[in-house]
């Protein structure tokens, strides 16, 4: 019997259809000599460090850092009646079918499962490598399998990044939440990314408005700014006044009129990336939430082909199929029919920028499948009819001429030879790809300028404008000019689109020359994890949504000041992204990877592995001083408004102890506990106070011992020999009664 192993029941389903597996049985389908079962999702993970060693349950520095001689796995326990019919089935099969998602992340989730199994001797296992879910897809995908063992490199890729992330995760995480006493949550990639939302708020916030000055020459009915060498503004007032009395009503001449044909290249084809950007920008979904509309008409729908791909381009194979796909997309699209039409009148335009297969690795860009005719907008959601738009429009777009316009440059010297004025004036000849978006998205011309305003910075502005009647050498008489008083103005908050795209982009960050060109096209993440990392961020509470913005929490921003640069810096990130690549393609060496990683942890454990901490992180995500551990659990003891209280209070033992500042044991004796009182208790169990006055008036030292019990702290007192006496043993031992500190504690 072969069994095909799928990671969602859905895509088993279709997958068990179409080779006539129609029996249903308990976590499985049956017929025609196959079992078609699935893995809902991961069914298998790597172990929690107290599967390794029950002590590590306890989260402790001295215990840091977990570093498993090799890894274990172990089964999710909500998925562990799936795993065990899984395993089941694999143990009596004769050949085993990996039909998990065709990616990096699919093959770890197969390669886990079957790691935990085991296959008979002669068990033939292979791969079903698929971009499309259609019925015609999967069988030609069936008629054609690979052997496994040709995607090894791709999982040992996978399980790099995992067992890094697991290294990372753990041992990070445990360190600087024990050393702040808060619960601080650090991540391979999350991290640098939250730095970069942290940055760009700082940046923000940090921002001074400026005002500066430019002048604007009127001649006749042209428009043109003024120009001396490199600088076109002017940073007073004044001084802008007095140019525009000296300029007015001098003469010139055209010293420049050069006018050149340029076109405007049609946009790539989507990746995931660039259609979640679109999503975002055009309907303002997140991330993730285009991923999964995009997954669901990928598996559900069929109607477009695999969707976490990295890749903008198809392969040589595919150009048969773009003229059928058109018509295909003509027929139930009628708005887009002209353009389809005019697109087929002409050679299609199967440049580089369609068909690149040096660009294409595991999958090729998103297209529509053929079983786009079959669409019908009723079964579909909003959602999902918006963004499989997205992708027919993309695809027309892609197709379509190129936008050509004539650009026409000029410059008028002034006779006093130091200032020149310019202009900029563009006449479309054809608007091409750019009237195709503008009516097929019902957006005009400067109305599609979200994505433009993002990158907009304070550059000159350029007057478009058409040039008539004048002439190279042309005299000209300058009329007037106006002063244009503009102010600099901030960074925009990063949106997801621009979010995603700094995480694409992220070696534009590194400042090392060879590494940034090494890093060129690699970046935070993939384009299949980058919509998880950034709800993780919002999730813990680092990252918020305003409308559209993304926004640092008080604690995101907190926890960024507190991590090392190393861990939330972009460099090392990105390098890693760039070998697990190395690893897919067979040129990087997995174990050297890993013990890089190893040897990058250890290393930070032992620079922050400090028992010394002065400062945690309360609540509301300011520092407060600690001033000691906790004689009862060890944890850290943190200064409040109140009482020096214990932070295992947060923890599964939920720790009691607390010292009032305000004890009225100590009151009583004239004593109030300062955090260097409190700090020297906690270190030796007993605290000396000199020139204490009794109720007779007379001057007295006291040591004081704590003796925290089950719900209390107790004190009791013995005199201490007087600074001007021969230091000794105390003597006169007084009962103090054991008052207990049995104040209401301090709600945090």
């Amino acid at each position: 019997m072969k069994l095909v192993i799928a990671e969602k029941p859905s895509v088993a389903r279709d997958i068990a259809n179409v080779l006539g597996a129609k029996q249903k049985k308990n976590g499985y389908l049956e017929g025609n000599g196959y079992q078609v079962s699935w893995c809902i999702g991961h069914l298998v993970q790597l172990a929690d460090p107290e599967c390794y060693d029950e002590r590590l349950k306890r989260w402790s520095m001295d215990t840091l850092p977990i570093m498993p001689e090799v890894f274990r796995h172990e089964v999710l326990p909500s998925t562990k009646s799936q795993f065990q019919i899984v395993q089941s089935l694999i143990g009596k099969s004769s050949e085993i079918i990996c039909a998990t998602d065709a990616g990096r992340e699919g093959q770890l989730i197969f390669e886990y499962v079957l790691h935990l199994s085991t296959p008979p001797k002669d068990c033939k296992i292979q791969r079903l490598w698929i971009s499309s879910m259609t019925d015609e897809a999967i069988r030609d995908g069936f008629a054609s399998l690979k052997d496994n063992a040709q995607y090894q490199r791709l999982y040992q890729s996978a399980r790099c990044r995992s067992e890094a992330d697991w290294l990372v995760g753990i041992n990070f995480t445990r360190l600087f939440t024990i050393r702040y006493g808060t619960k601080l949550t650090v991540g391979r990639v999350q991290t640098p990314t939250l730095a970069l939302i942290v940055e760009r708020q700082q940046a923000i916030d940090n921002f001074q408005a400026a005002p500066y000055y430019q002048l604007q020459g009127i001649f006749g009915t042209l428009r043109a700014l003024w120009h001396r060498g490199n600088v076109n503004r002017i940073d007073e007032k004044p001084q802008a006044e007095k140019l525009q009395r000296e300029l007015t009503g001098m003469n010139g001449t055209v010293t420049k009129l050069d006018t050149a044909r340029k076109t405007e290249d049609r946009p790539l084809l989507f990746d995931l990336t660039e259609l979640q950007r679109e999503a975002n920008r055009r309907f303002g979904y997140t991330a993730q939430e285009t991923l999964s509309i995009a997954q669901s008409l990928y598996e559900k729908h069929k109607l477009i082909t695999y969707p976490r791909t990295d890749s903008r381009y198809l392969t040589t194979d595919m150009k048969a199929q773009i003229p059928q796909l058109l018509k295909k997309i003509a027929s139930v699209y009628p708005e887009s029919v002209p353009f389809i039409q005019k697109i087929a009148s002409k050679k299609l335009p199967l440049d580089k920028r369609i068909i690149n297969d040096s660009k294409v690795s595991d999958h090729h860009a998103i297209i529509v499948t053929n079983s786009i005719h079959q669409y019908q907008p009723q079964k579909l959601t909003l959602r999902e009819n918006n963004v499989l738009k997205l992708v027919m429009i993309r695809m027309i777009v892609a197709l379509s001429d190129k936008k050509v316009y004539d650009e026409t440059k000029l410059e008028i010297t002034m006779d006093n030879q130091k200032d020149i004025f310019k202009a900029t004036g563009r006449m479309i000849v054809d608007e091409g790809w750019t009237q195709v978006e503008q009516v097929l998205t019902g957006r005009t011309g400067a109305a599609n300028t979200q994505q433009a305003d993002e990158q907009k910075d304070d550059k000159d502005e350029d007057y478009q404008q058409i040039f008539t009647d004048i002439a190279l050498n042309q005299r000209v008489h300058l009329d007037k000019v106006n002063i244009i008083e503009k102010k600099t103005t901030p960074p925009k908050p990063y949106t997801e689109a621009t979010l995603l795209t700094a995480m694409e982009k992220a070696s534009r960050e590194i400042d090392d020359k060879d590494l940034k060109e090494s890093m060129k096209g690699k970046g935070l993440g993939t384009p299949a994890t980058r919509a998880a990392i950034i709800e993780k961020l919002i999730n813990v509470g680092y990252v918020e949504r305003k409308k559209k913005n993304l926004h640092p929490t008080q604690q995101g921003t907190m926890f960024i000041s507190l991590v090392p640069e190393s861990i939330r810096q972009v460099e090392m990130t990105a390098q890693w992204e760039l070998e697990l690549q190395e690893i897919c393609d067979g040129k990087g060496n997995p174990e050297q990877f890993m013990q890089d990683i190893r040897r990058y942890v250890a290393q930070t454990v032992s620079e922050n592995n400090t028992s010394d901490t002065v400062q945690a992180v309360s609540r509301k995500g300011t520092l407060r001083r600690v001033v000691g551990k906790c004689p009862k659990c060890g944890q850290n003891v943190i200064e409040s408004d109140k009482s020096f209280y214990c932070d295992g209070f947060r923890m599964e033992h939920k720790c009691n102890f607390s010292l009032w500042k305000s004890n009225k044991y100590l009151q009583a004796r004239g004593v109030t506990l300062t955090a260097e009182l409190a700090q020297e208790l906690l270190a030796n169990g007993k605290m000396q106070v000199n020139n204490l006055t009794s109720k007779a008036g007379n001057s007295y030292n006291a040591i004081f011992y704590m003796e925290p019990g089950e719900q209390y702290v107790n004190f009791r007192m013995e005199f201490a020999p007087r600074q001007n006496t021969p230091q000794g043993n105390p003597t006169n031992p007084l009962n103090a009664g054991q008052i207990p500190n049995n104040q209401e504690r301090d709600k945090r």
